[in-house]
This record gives C-alpha cells, sequence and structure tokens, in this order.
C-alpha cells in the first residue's frame, strides 16, 4: 500500500492518520496520488471523522516529489501525465474541507512541499529534514497555481527566493520565512502539536469549520481550472520537459546537470 492510515481518538473527537509509504524516498507519480486523492475524499464524506494528519515513518523522507526513475522512463504525453499529476491533485487537496495538519519529518522536495502548503497547519522537525519548492532546479517553471498560495502564507520579501531559487530550508528557517507553522526537536513533540490543534478545533461545530476552511480556501480555488490549463500549455513549451528528464537524470548520476 501506498498510504497506511490509522484512527486516531482524541478527546473531542477522530482524526485520520495519513503515513506517505509510497517508496524508499517517499515519491509520487501519477497513480499514488489518484490513491492519495480517493483517501481524501473518502475521510472527507465520513461523518465520524473530524480532521487529519499527513506524516511518514520514513526515517529521512516526508515527500521527496515527483519520482525521477518513473519520470526517465516516460516520453511524450505519458511523461506530460506525470508531470502535471501533482498540480491537478493540488485542487482536491484544497478542497478537503476539514482540518488538515502536515507533520514534516523528514525532507520536503518539491511535491512534498506542496502537500505542506496545502495543509492548514503545518509542524516541522527542526534538523535532521529540508523543505523546498525545488522545481526550478530541475529545469520546471513553478506553476502559478503554487505560486498564488505562497503569495498568501509567506513573507513577501522571500517569495523570489522561494520559488526562483529553490532554497531549501531547515525547519526554523522555514517557519521564519513563513512556510512552517512550528518547529519541534522531536517526533513525539511534532505529534502532541497536531493533536493539540485538532482537539481544540474539534471542540467547535464541525460545519462551521468546514464551511469556513471553504472560504479560506476559496482565492486559491478561484480560476484553478483556468490556472491549471495555463500551466498544462507551459509544460509543453519545447524544451521544459527535455530539461526535466536531463535535470532528473543528473541527480541520478549525481553530476550537474547540462541544459539547452
Amino acid at each position: 500500500m501506498n498510504y497506511k492510515r490509522e484512527t486516531l481518538n482524541l478527546s473531542n473527537g477522530k482524526a485520520e492518520l495519513i503515513y506517505i509509504q509510497t517508496s524508499p524516498e517517499n515519491t509520487l507519480t501519477k497513480e499514488n496520488l489518484k490513491e492519495f486523492e480517493e483517501i481524501l475524499a473518502d475521510i472527507k464524506k465520513n461523518d465520524t471523522i473530524k480532521g487529519a494528519i499527513i506524516s511518514s515513518e520514513n526515517p529521512k523522507f516526508f515527500c521527496n516529489g515527483l519520482d525521477g526513475d518513473t519520470l526517465l522512463s516516460k516520453q511524450g504525453d505519458d511523461l506530460f501525465q506525470q508531470v502535471i499529476s501533482i498540480c491537478r491533485f493540488f485542487k482536491p487537496l484544497l478542497e478537503f474541507d476539514k482540518p488538515l495538519v502536515a507533520e514534516v519529518t523528514g525532507h520536503a522536495m518539491g511535491g512534498g512541499a506542496v502537500i505542506t502548503m496545502g495543509s492548514d497547519y503545518k509542524y516541522m522537525l527542526d534538523s535532521g529534514c529540508r523543505i523546498s519548492f525545488s522545481e526550478v532546479l530541475v529545469g520546471l517553471p513553478l506553476p502559478a497555481i503554487f505560486v498564488y498560495r505562497l503569495q498568501e502564507s509567506v513573507h513577501p520579501n522571500k517569495i523570489n527566493e522561494i520559488c526562483m531559487e529553490a532554497t531549501a530550508y531547515k525547519g526554523k528557517e522555514a517557519k521564519e520565512v513563513g512556510m512552517i507553522d512550528e518547529v519541534t526537536a522531536t517526533r513525539e513533540e511534532l505529534r502532541k502539536l497536531s493533536t493539540k490543534k485538532l482537539d481544540s478545533i474539534f471542540r467547535l461545530p464541525l460545519i462551521g469549520v468546514r464551511l469556513t476552511k471553504q472560504n479560506v480556501n476559496k482565492k486559491s480555488i478561484f480560476q484553478f481550472d483556468e490556472n491549471l490549463k495555463e500551466t498544462e500549455q507551459i509544460i509543453k513549451i519545447p524544451g521544459i520537459l527535455a530539461n526535466l528528464r536531463e535535470g532528473m537524470l543528473a541527480v541520478k548520476e549525481k553530476r550537474r546537470p547540462v541544459y539547452k
């Protein structure tokens, strides 16, 4: 299974734990993102579950973004469909209208940063992991649907550093720029932050919380489909996917990429 699910009984209601376990580096593919979307839909319609936590038991990786070997094995439209899958997944992630916590317990690169950004509360270990929107490092432009969300949450003077330079932040640095809410030293302390936050929200009428969250995310979802179509056109610009393949191959071969 790509995700392990557990029910967590809190004082004021039940939450679901979703552990990412897709690969040794917790990478993403079109197929396992579809499974993730189905899990969110299942929790969304389950009235006995009031919220969720996304985490990982992997000692090094929370989520390391799109799977490099999968991308290198694809060409043409198959490659395009893999790349665009994380963009398409972002909408159901934002439309998940129950409280959602991300526990960044390891490296969160590319798609891992996207999952974190799409969560309502973001907690991270202060050592042993970094978070980065690493798309430009492998030749991909960072989609506007992600940039718009970042512009709503991070410090304005850090937006270029985050998006255009793909800076990788440790926990305390990520908190300083606004990508993370709180940092802790241990996984146990991280879980205490998550459960305390959810239990506090669970005291409130869930219908009001859900409708309010829909309003909170409305701006990010506004014109999402139109912006997604623009992203699809950008990814199809000649050279973009070729640069991606070169970037991913360079990572695999542990060398500097040679972009055209």
